[in-house]
């Protein structure tokens, strides 16, 4: 029996990562991203399981309803900076069957817990974590059209890392689970 491992197109974003330390430089960088957005943002409460997986990352993120949880793979190199994340996500009615599933089937890694305060700025997602166990960080997704390049794409990151003062030794390279000690 043939697969057809392609199937629907990667959705891609540039994504940047970093640590923000103290809760007062949290605070500050809160109010630059309502300043920039105009608006008050959304809160978001996240429970990541990790699972193993062949290649990239392999996740099932816990939302608060009525969002609806998410089964996501992605795929981004581990390096400082701006990087192109190419993933693909689909949303899951009954999380903890799937949780059973996969971790029977392919073993789970661990769990990554966070409150997220979201803000949209145009296509990119400003995205000031309070992850458990772990501190305080922020993320860039830059959402990417079809048709734009990559290099369109890390000059919004670039334009954001200057906006917020995020500095080259607060840039991550992994995940916030590479972050976690067993």
């Amino acid at each position: 029996m043939e697969t057809n491992a392609a199937g629907p197109a990667d959705e891609r974003n540039i994504e940047i990562k970093a640590r923000v330390g103290s809760d007062e430089e949290f605070a500050r960088r809160v109010e630059i991203a309502k300043k920039l957005t105009q608006s008050e943002g959304e809160t978001i409460v996240q429970r990541d399981v990790f699972f193993n997986s062949q290649s990239g990352r392999l996740k099932l993120r816990y939302l608060q309803a009525p969002a609806k949880s998410q089964l996501v793979y992605y795929d981004r190199p581990d390096v400082a900076g701006p990087k192109l994340s190419k993933f693909n996500k689909i949303e899951v009615d009954e999380p903890e069957v799937l949780e059973k599933i996969l971790t029977l089937s392919n073993g789970a890694k661990g769990i990554v817990a966070k409150t997220r305060y979201l803000f949209m700025y145009e296509r990119t997602r400003i995205h000031l974590d309070r992850v458990e166990n772990l501190g305080n960080f922020m993320e860039f997704e830059v959402c990417l059209l079809p048709e734009q390049t990559i290099e369109e794409g890390q000059a919004v990151a670039d334009k954001l890392i200057k906006e917020f003062g995020i500095q080259e030794a607060d840039l991550m390279t992994g995940a916030y689970f590479d972050e976690l000690k067993p």
